[in-house]
């Protein structure tokens, strides 16, 4: 199966080395494959440092845990994504959060 992960999945798993989100992503590569558009990356980033705050974790522990939920996500090129799906996926998302758009496109698009 399919499944379009978004920023919040992956900040919870960079957060929490143990749980059912962590279980999903790791034990659970016969069931699904995870898709994310790179944009996903760009939000990582750009949230990096309160990651690192929150965490407590050390910059290297960090990294190796972006490294290895990374390996398990197939990231997609947004560019790929028609111009009819984006804008029917901002209609979606105007009201309750445009940061999800990309998000919801890929899940069209897929």
């Amino acid at each position: 199966m399919k499944v379009v992960v978004d920023s919040n999945i992956v900040f919870s798993a960079l957060l929490k080395f143990t749980g059912s989100i962590d279980d999903i992503l790791f034990n659970s590569e016969d069931l699904f494959t995870f898709y994310a558009p790179l944009y996903l990356q760009d939000e990582i980033n750009d949230h990096w440092d309160k990651l690192l705050k929150i965490s407590k974790l050390s910059e290297d522990e960090l990294r190796e845990s972006q490294f290895r939920i990374y390996k398990r996500i197939e990231f997609i090129d947004e560019h790929l994504i028609s111009e009819r799906i984006w804008r029917s996926s901002e209609l979606l998302t105007k009201d309750i959060d445009v940061d999800d758009t990309a998000f919801i496109a890929l899940t069209k698009y897929l």
